[in-house]
């Protein structure tokens, strides 16, 4: 293992375990985001060892007071930016990987993007540095939207955790604020679609499970017992009570 993949691995495994589950939770929302998009190739072209880059939005909380991982309250100011600094601290960790391996710089620049700007929103209302609509790195505005998905379904110190289709229509509400609302559309009108696809399919498979009304047919059956069988059908079928 190279040694940029070995201190990547490291700071990871210091990380609280949901936060580990977030950071990959969150990467493979984005790799369903890009597929929907039709940019799916683009995240093998970042690759490096074996590892991606949209693996690692929270690295950076690796050097984050681990009692602010188990507060229970709101944070005050200073933790608050305590907090926040976790995107400078993944844009230095990335940047340490460039430097430990130049071959690696195009993962790494793609890694040091996406921890330095997914708190970034659409109207510059976000963090670190105040940016805007398409200055905001491509798979830095795609991982705000899967971050944030990802972590309306859990429970947090301020809000309970919301439904799947909560979680959507947030997105929604937000679209042009907070979020790019041509990834937000996307996201959310494919989604939805899945997620209609998948009922009808489960409605159908509920419908296949279901014994349909029975009627024994012969193998091999002469005109006048057809007759008779079909006679004897309609009347089961009108006399039943409605």
């Amino acid at each position: 293992m190279s040694e940029e993949v070995k201190m990547l691995t490291g700071l990871m495994e210091l990380l609280p375990k949901r936060i580990i589950f977030h950071n990959l939770e969150t990467a493979q929302y984005m790799r369903i985001i890009l597929r929907m998009m039709g940019k799916s190739d683009l995240e093998r072209s970042l690759m490096w060892k074996g590892c991606s880059p949209f693996d690692y939005h929270d690295i950076g909380k690796a050097f984050i007071p681990e009692d602010l991982f188990s507060y229970n309250e709101r944070f005050d100011l200073k933790q608050e930016h305590a907090m926040m600094a976790h995107v400078h601290h993944g844009q230095q960790i990335f940047r340490e990987v460039k430097k430990l391996n130049p071959l690696a710089a195009g993962f790494a620049d793609a890694g040091e993007m996406i921890a330095l700007y997914h708190h970034e929103c659409y109207d510059g209302s976000g963090y670190p540095e105040g940016l805007s609509g398409e200055k905001i790195p491509f798979l830095a505005r795609v991982c705000a939207v899967a971050n944030a998905f990802t972590g309306m379904q859990r429970d947090s110190v301020l809000l309970p955790s919301r439904s799947f289709e909560e979680s959507l229509s947030v997105l929604e509400e937000h679209a042009g604020t907070w979020f790019d609302p041509e990834i937000v559309a996307v996201f959310v009108g494919e989604t939805l679609k899945e997620l209609k696809t998948e009922r009808e399919l489960r409605r159908l498979r509920e419908i296949k499970s279901q014994k349909p009304f029975e009627v024994h047919m012969p193998e091999s059956i002469d005109e006048s017992e057809l007759d008779n069988l079909f006679t004897q059908n309609i009347t089961v079928k009108t006399n039943r009570p409605t």
